[in-house]
């Protein structure tokens, strides 16, 4: 059983690789991640302050910190490393881009209305509060602001179109499909979640909805991307 110190212990750089050729989702994360920042470019005037809350290895970040000041968060040193190396490599401006190793469980060290964009993606499953954390990425956005954030889908049927999401191992199937794609050895630390719980998260953090993508089968879809503004209807 794989514990919760896997994040903040480096082990998890092994365990995520979304852009690894064996990934069977491999595509859906690259479509996920040219609409974020697609997303946030086109709303954003450049210079605009955002939250990349969780980022592992920058996949986002060292994009968005080439025309944008992006404070980019993870437990992981491993992670804000490769981060910081990508940022090198892509010769994003000096100060555009802020590294800080912190646990997302915790309340956000920023000030209220500190962002004009938050994005908290392939995250709220790893946490065993996500409303905490959504709660406190609404508090450090702007009024003007907004949240991109996601869910895995917990209706299983989504594994029928990525077979390979199941493992290797065919007794560990069963598990994975109760779980909505969570293999048993990630059981303890990650839940997926069923759309209507979800919505309802976002609801319950005052987050309202403004754009949604879906990721997948259409008849059942692996993930759901939310575009929130702070506050209700």
């Amino acid at each position: 059983m794989i514990g919760r110190d896997v994040y903040g212990s480096g082990e998890y750089v092994e365990h995520f690789r979304p852009d690894d050729a064996r990934n069977p989702l491999r595509d859906l994360y690259a479509a996920k991640r040219r609409d974020i920042v697609a997303s946030i470019r086109s709303g954003l005037a450049p210079g605009g302050a955002v939250l990349d809350l969780g980022g592992g290895p920058g996949r986002m970040a060292v994009a968005l910190a080439r025309d944008h000041t992006v404070t980019m968060c993870d437990v992981g040193a491993d992670m804000l490393a490769i981060a910081e190396r990508a940022a090198r490599e892509s010769q994003v401006p000096p100060g555009n881009l802020v590294l800080r190793q912190l646990n997302a469980e915790e309340p956000l060290p920023f000030a209220t209305a500190s962002f004009d964009r938050a994005i908290c993606v392939d995250v709220l499953v790893h946490l065993s509060d996500p409303l905490a954390t959504l709660r406190e990425l609404g508090r450090v956005l702007r009024p003007s602001g907004q949240l991109l954030v996601d869910m895995t889908n917990r209706s299983p049927w989504w594994l029928l179109r990525y077979p390979r999401s199941f493992g290797r191992r065919p007794g560990d199937w069963l598990t994975t499909w109760r779980t909505g794609g969570v293999p048993p050895e990630w059981v303890a630390t990650v839940r997926h979640h069923r759309y209507d719980e979800y919505r309802e998260l976002l609801d319950r953090a005052d987050l309202r909805v403004v754009r949604e993508w879906r990721y997948g089968p259409r008849w059942c879809p692996t993930w759901f991307l939310s575009q929130c503004a702070p506050g209700r209807d």
